[in-house]
């Protein structure tokens, strides 16, 4: 008999932790069917038949009665919320090589080991009883259901120690509470110039793209002059603070801008946009970005340095891909490069196969929406701008990356100083890595699938080695549109999405997107002290004709998955 805590509050995450469980094993044995739902209801409504007899022996037959129908109904209702989640996860993207069912299972390997992880000895010894006994509650046990209970056992057993190195340089980092920042509506000269849909008539958006590829060959130029002009300034070096002195420069893909003493910065961060045109001018207009970069020119002793990085996935799900997000990025970029930071997303990922482009994460909007009307060259020039793209950038000791860290089994083979970093894998498996709320997660869980985690201790290990105390990243949908990771003295982590909106018209119908509130956040850095300032992006007032041209007309090409 399953035994629950006489603590209230730790009853209650018992009990969601075994629905987890429940509705894992659901999925895990194929179709989630009606059936099996009636089954977990029925679970549930016994567990709590239980936990009401047991917890109160001598409560009246009625009390108990309603007591019982009260908390039914409320764990049925976190059943429903947890199954949601479940379900939400099969819209997830995913590399191309990779099977939808395995990066789901891994997703549910991971959440049961964090809820393991999260309890105590006996509630753990109570959460293998409750698995157990759900496998085994329909006289038969399913081999799927028998393998994924053997993994998590030999997870839950698993050696999870992590050295760490001593953090020596001075600094400190800060999470400031979320701001407003109110933005200017006044058309702006620059984004207007861009701001027109691709034509669905075969001359007219020949010359449109021709203007598109000039762009993306100015980009790449200016990438390949940058890294040609700090090339193997990484080798050697461990640690961030060795550049003291030195001027900003892109080794490879690896930016570095180290910050002097007595020199300000003002920094705005945008994470995933995702065709979401009216977030990225929204941000860009309520930071006064340009106008801060013009000001700054003028005066450079007097301000802050203006700093604009984007942490890539331009790309995908919402309407305005290549020809609104990705197209005024590269512009902002070429614009003013010493002020911008383009980091490549793993939507930023082009194959070639058999002579056709494909785009490397399923499903890849922006590229079947516009196959049909282009040859296959244009997309081949987009992969050859995502292979320039920078990957990292390290400003100061704070790290700039789309997803996280790579595995550790990858870190002990193949890391010797910060040039490693430069490794194809390395920064292929940093484009794809999402935070754990567990210290540390075990190599078997990591290599299971191509969108991996890693763990609290895992990430303070890595950011020590190279004399970093923060990491800023995107790839992971956060409803809130901002998330802090982890918030340690020495170790921050967030998570920043900038794509999303209830109501936001650069989203198709249906987006799961509309649930987030799309936020930026400002970095000021200043003699060693980092602010971080998170503000959500007001994507409304560009969703208007009057402030953005992509509403002033219908789309011509069909929005595709």
């Amino acid at each position: 008999m399953l035994r629950f805590s006489q603590d209230p509050k730790v009853a209650e995450e018992q009990m969601k932790a075994i629905i987890f469980y429940l509705t894992t094993f659901g999925y895990i044995d194929g179709d989630f069917d009606d059936s099996e739902k009636k089954f977990v209801r029925d679970y549930i409504r016994g567990l709590v038949h239980q936990r009401v007899v047991t917890g109160m022996p001598d409560a009246e037959e009625a009390l108990q009665k309603e007591l019982e129908g009260r908390f039914t109904t409320h764990f049925h209702e976190v059943f429903e919320t947890i199954d949601a989640q479940v379900q939400e996860l099969f819209t997830e993207a995913v590399s191309h090589d990779e099977d939808q069912d395995a990066f789901i299972h891994s997703k549910l390997k991971l959440r049961c080991f964090e809820i393991f992880q999260g309890f105590g000895r006996d509630n753990q010894a109570l959460l293998v009883e409750a698995m157990d006994a759900l496998i085994e509650a329909d006289g038969q046990v399913h081999p799927a259901e028998a393998k994924f209970r053997s993994e998590l056992l030999a997870l839950f057993a698993a050696d999870i120690e992590i050295d760490l190195i001593e953090l020596t340089q001075t600094g400190r980092t800060s999470i400031a509470p979320s701001v407003e920042r109110p933005v200017a509506a006044a058309p702006h000269p620059f984004f207007d110039q861009f701001e027109h849909h691709y034509s669905a008539d075969h001359e007219l958006i020949q010359k449109q793209v021709e203007a598109d590829r000039a762009l993306l060959d100015r980009a790449i130029a200016l990438f390949e002059a940058q890294a040609a002009a700090g090339k193997g300034k990484l080798a050697g070096k461990q640690r961030v603070d060795e550049f003291a002195g030195e001027a900003p420069f892109l080794d490879g893909h690896i930016w570095v801008h180290p910050t002097p003493e007595g020199q300000r910065f003002d920094i705005t961060v945008l994470g995933d946009l995702h065709g979401c045109y009216s977030c990225l001018k929204g941000a860009v207009m309520q930071a006064q970005f340009l106008e801060n970069v013009a000001a700054y020119k003028k005066d450079p002793a007097g301000r802050p340095k203006p700093i604009l990085v984007l942490l890539g996935d331009y790309i995908d799900r919402g309407l305005f891909s290549l020809n609104g997000v990705l197209r005024s990025v590269l512009q902002l970029f070429v614009a003013a490069p010493e002020h911008v930071y383009v980091l490549r997303g793993n939507h930023e990922f082009y194959l070639e196969y058999k002579g056709q482009i494909y785009g490397g994460v399923k499903p890849a909007e922006a590229i079947n929406t516009l196959k049909p009307h282009l040859p296959v060259e244009v997309f081949r020039h987009y992969m050859r701008l995502f292979d320039a793209m920078p990957n990292l950038l390290l400003f100061g000791d704070t790290l700039f990356v789309h997803g996280g860290i790579p595995r550790d089994l990858l870190l002990k083979e193949r890391y010797v100083d910060l040039s490693s970093l430069e490794d194809s894998d390395m920064r292929f498996q940093m484009m794809w890595s999402d935070p754990s709320s567990v210290d540390v997660i075990p190599a078997s869980l990591q290599e299971q699938s191509a969108r991996f985690p890693f763990g609290r201790l895992q990430a303070a290990a890595f950011l020590r080695r190279m004399g970093c105390r923060s990491l800023v990243r995107g790839h992971e949908k956060v409803e809130e549109g901002f998330r802090v990771n982890y918030d340690d003295d020495d170790l921050k982590l967030v998570t920043l999405f900038s794509a999303g909106g209830a109501d936001n018209e650069d989203l198709p119908d249906g987006s799961s997107y509309r649930s987030v509130t799309p936020c930026a956040l400002t970095l000021r850095v200043e003699g060693g002290e980092t602010e971080m300032t998170p503000w959500a992006i007001d994507y409304r007032t560009f969703n208007d004709p009057e402030h953005n041209g992509f509403f002033r007309t219908q789309p011509e090409i069909e929005h595709r998955a």
